[in-house]
């Protein structure tokens, strides 16, 4: 019955606004029957970076008359509210808004950023509870974020009256800590890893003085349940900055996964990365569904030179600046260069514009439809909207996270005690999804995606990488490049 009412709606709302996307009806149709059913449906969809789709959602949950959760940015949030809610009054819902909750006569929808669902300590007293969550495809460092500790130094103090006996005793055991780590400090090395005496001073400290401020409750719940930390030194300031965060961030919200429904969305074509995130911690969906999105999609044109060089070639750099000078002669429309290594991103940026002037840019929105645009694969995920969709995408090195940064050593080392294959079961499946983001707007103007990175032909995980990105067709020849 919800299925033909929301459908019935639906079609309604959908003869008085012009919504750009064939597959409405059947998305719609899917939705309420994972709601009815009471399933957990896994729905991917390039359209869940627009608006098109978020009435579909709302119509199956104002007719489904049970309390129920809609994770949205900010930004989607804000438009519903001035787009769409009162014309979902004018089909006939009745409800008012209070708070960023919609509340009918028999039920509430509540609307929520993934942030203040997790402030929020009485969502995870919740059980059986129906929770749309739309953003998947940035899960993972959503909750790095949101649980990653980073204490100060004016952490350690603040909570403490300087004349009392207890700060006397933190400002001895800080300073003692802070003459310890820069004695063991190695040159051209800011982070340190706790030996395992420190670690258990640490654990011991920390439980003993937890109930002096939330960030000290927060680190000592935090050692007992045996995050990654570490430390970094400011040569600067001569001080040290205390970081903590989980291995497995899903870990952190398993029981809350668990004990509720969920329909989850993600703005990726295909999104097979968060499926495996949650048969990490024993959590299946019962649906899988891919949408296409409201855009013909093209084959991205994809060409890898052959006799690449490997990143450790001292010669890699200028090597590198070469082919980029070639790919970007005659180029009209834009050039974007994507490197996570920020020598090398500045190092090519500033020797391009030491050719082509202002057309170059650093992680600056373009200008001009021929400029060329330097950024780390971040940036231009979170800033791609704001950018014309580029002619080619240069990646002279695959993003595979960098084992400099803490937090991947420790990974690592933690899949090596448990038998894994690191390499494959971590680096390359982030290393897959942040290309899969970057290059998907090549999907609408079967753009082409040059990858200069050597170990691509030379190593098998580089060929099934490639074979990941589809659709594509392989190009054998660039003029003037060959």
């Amino acid at each position: 019955m919800l299925e033909i009412l929301s459908h019935q709606f639906l079609k309604k709302f959908v003869r008085s606004h012009s919504l750009d996307w064939d597959h409405i009806y059947s998305f719609g149709r899917i939705i309420s029957k994972c709601i009815q059913n009471d399933s957990t449906y896994l729905i991917n969809s390039e359209i869940f970076s627009t608006e098109h789709w978020i009435v579909a959602i709302f119509i199956s949950l104002f007719l489904h008359e049970e309390n129920s959760t809609f994770v949205l940015n900010s930004e989607k949030i804000q438009f519903f509210k001035n787009n769409q809610m009162e014309d979902l009054r004018n089909l006939g819902f009745k409800y008012i808004l209070e708070n960023d909750q919609l509340i009918f006569s028999s039920h509430r929808v509540r609307l929520v950023t993934l942030e203040n669902l997790l402030n929020d300590s009485n969502f995870f007293k919740l059980n059986n509870h129906r929770i749309v969550l739309s953003g998947i495809e940035d899960i993972k460092q959503d909750l790095k974020n949101y649980f990653r500790i980073s204490l100060f130094k004016k952490d350690w103090f603040n909570q403490f009256k300087q004349s009392g006996h207890l700060y006397l005793h933190v400002t001895d055991t800080y300073n003692s800590l802070k003459k310890n780590f820069f004695l063991r400090k190695s040159i051209g090395n800011s982070y340190l890893f706790l030996e395992q005496e420190e670690l258990s001073f640490f654990v011991k400290f920390f439980n003993e003085n937890a109930s002096f401020s939330d960030q000290f409750l927060r680190v000592s719940n935090a050692l007992s349940q045996g995050w990654a930390c570490w430390v970094k030194l400011d040569n600067t300031n001569f001080e040290w900055i205390f970081y903590l965060e989980p291995i497995d961030e899903l870990s952190q919200i398993r029981e809350f996964l668990n004990s509720n429904k969920f329909l989850f969305l993600s703005a990726l074509r295909k999104d097979n990365f968060f499926q495996k995130y949650l048969k990490n911690q024993s959590l299946d969906v019962d649906l899988v569904v891919n949408f296409k999105s409201n855009f013909r999609e093209k084959k991205i044109s994809l060409y890898v030179p052959p006799k690449q060089m490997l990143p450790n070639n001292p010669l890699f750099n200028s090597a590198i600046l070469d082919k980029c000078k070639k790919l970007l002669i005659f180029r009209k429309g834009l050039s974007l260069v994507l490197s996570n290594d920020v020598n090398l991103k500045n190092y090519l940026a500033t020797e391009l514009a030491s050719l082509y002037g202002k057309r170059v840019s650093l992680e600056t929105i373009p200008s001009l439809k021929n400029d060329i645009l330097c950024a780390s694969f971040d940036w231009w995920i979170n800033n791609s909207i704001l950018v014309e969709i580029p002619e080619q995408i240069i990646i002279p090195l695959l993003p595979i996270p960098s084992l400099s940064e803490p937090i991947n050593l420790i990974t690592v080392s933690y899949n090596k005690k448990l038998a894994k294959d690191w390499f494959r079961e971590f680096l390359l499946p982030e290393a897959k999804l942040k290309l899969e983001r970057s290059i998907s707007p090549l999907r609408k103007n079967s753009g082409k995606l040059i990858i200069l990175d050597g170990r691509v032909n030379k190593r098998k995980w580089g060929t099934l990488l490639l074979q990941s990105i589809k659709p594509s067709k392989q190009i054998n020849y660039m003029l003037p490049f060959d």
